[in-house]
C-alpha cells in the first residue's frame, strides 16, 4: 500500500513539473532579456567641461574663504585702468573715509588739504550711526563737492558674514555716488595683518576674500579698486613685520610711503564722463 502511494506521489510530481515547465522557462527567458536590456542602456552624458571655465556662482551666506574665492578677473567686462603718477595736489579735493588706518593717513600722511571721515573701529555696517567731528556720514559727504572719495573699510568686519558685509559696503558706495555725483570713487583693499597678528577671526585669507568682493564693486569707469598690500606685503603675503609694531597698523614713518604710493594710483577723467547713474 505504501509503495502504491509513493508511486502515485511520484507520478503527480512529475506531471506537475511537466505542466509548469513551459511557464518556468518563459519566465527565465524574460528575466534574462530584461537584464540584458538594462546592461545595454547608454550611460548619461556627463559635462566634461572644466569646472573653472563656466561662470562662477555667487558666494552664499556664511561662506568660508577656504571653500570658495570670488573672481576679481573682470577683464572681459571691464576696461583696463591706466593709473598715472600724480602729486599731492591731486588730493586737495579728496575725502577719505575709513577706520584706524585712515586715521593714520590723516595724522601722519601728506594729504593735509584732504577731508576725512574716519575713526578707530569704523565699519560699513555702523557708519550711519557715527558722528565724527560733529558730523554724521551724510553731512560729511554733503559738506562740499569732492573730486575724489577714498573708502577703506572692512578690517573690523572680517569676522562677520561676508555677504552681509558686502551689502553694507555697497550701500556706502551707492550713497557716495548719490551725494557726490561727479566724484571718482576709490575702493581700497584692506591692509593685511602680519603673520604673528593673524587669529581665527582676523586673518589674511579672510581679508583676501573680502578684498576680492570689494574689488567686484569697481567698474573702472567711475569706481576703481586699489590695493595697498602690494607695497607692504612680505614674501608670504603678510604685512611685513618690519613695517609695524602691532601687526595691524603701519609705523608712523610708513604712512608717508602709503601717500606716495597713492600718488601712483591716480586717474584723470573729464567730469563730463563722471555723472550719477
Amino acid at each position: 500500500m505504501k509503495k502504491l502511494k509513493k508511486s502515485a506521489y511520484t507520478v503527480l510530481l512529475m506531471a506537475t513539473c511537466f505542466i509548469a515547465s513551459p511557464f518556468i522557462v518563459h519566465r527565465i527567458w524574460k528575466t534574462s532579456s530584461e537584464s540584458k536590456k538594462d546592461v545595454n542602456v547608454s550611460a548619461p552624458v556627463l559635462n566634461t567641461q572644466d569646472e573653472n571655465s563656466g561662470s562662477e556662482s555667487q558666494p552664499a551666506d556664511n561662506i568660508s574663504p577656504e571653500t570658495s574665492q570670488p573672481s576679481t578677473d573682470n577683464s572681459s567686462v571691464k576696461q583696463d585702468v591706466l593709473f598715472q603718477q600724480g602729486d599731492i595736489s591731486y588730493f586737495d579735493d579728496a575725502l577719505f573715509i575709513g577706520d584706524s588706518r585712515t586715521v593714520g593717513i590723516q595724522e601722519y600722511g601728506m594729504m593735509n588739504k584732504s577731508d576725512y571721515f574716519c575713526s578707530v573701529g569704523l565699519s560699513s555696517e555702523k557708519i550711519n550711526d557715527e558722528v565724527i567731528n560733529g558730523m554724521t556720514f551724510d553731512q560729511a559727504i554733503d559738506a562740499k563737492q569732492y573730486g575724489k572719495v577714498y573708502i577703506m573699510l572692512g578690517i573690523n568686519e572680517v569676522g562677520n558674514d561676508f555677504e552681509y558685509t558686502l551689502t553694507s559696503y555697497r550701500a556706502v558706495v551707492e550713497k557716495v555716488k548719490v551725494h557726490q555725483p561727479n566724484a571718482l570713487i576709490y575702493v581700497q583693499g584692506n591692509l593685511h595683518v602680519s603673520e604673528s597678528a593673524e587669529t581665527n577671526v582676523i586673518n589674511n585669507e579672510g581679508i583676501n576674500y573680502l578684498n576680492g568682493m570689494i574689488a567686484s564693486l569697481a567698474d573702472n569707469k567711475r569706481i576703481f579698486y586699489i590695493d595697498i598690500n602690494e607695497l607692504y606685503d612680505d614674501e608670504y603675503g603678510c604685512f611685513n613685520e618690519s613695517y609695524t609694531s602691532d601687526g595691524i597698523h603701519p609705523l608712523a614713518m610708513y604712512y608717508t610711503k602709503w601717500c606716495e604710493w597713492l600718488c601712483t594710483k591716480t586717474v584723470v577723467q573729464d567730469n563730463t564722463d563722471v555723472q550719477a547713474e
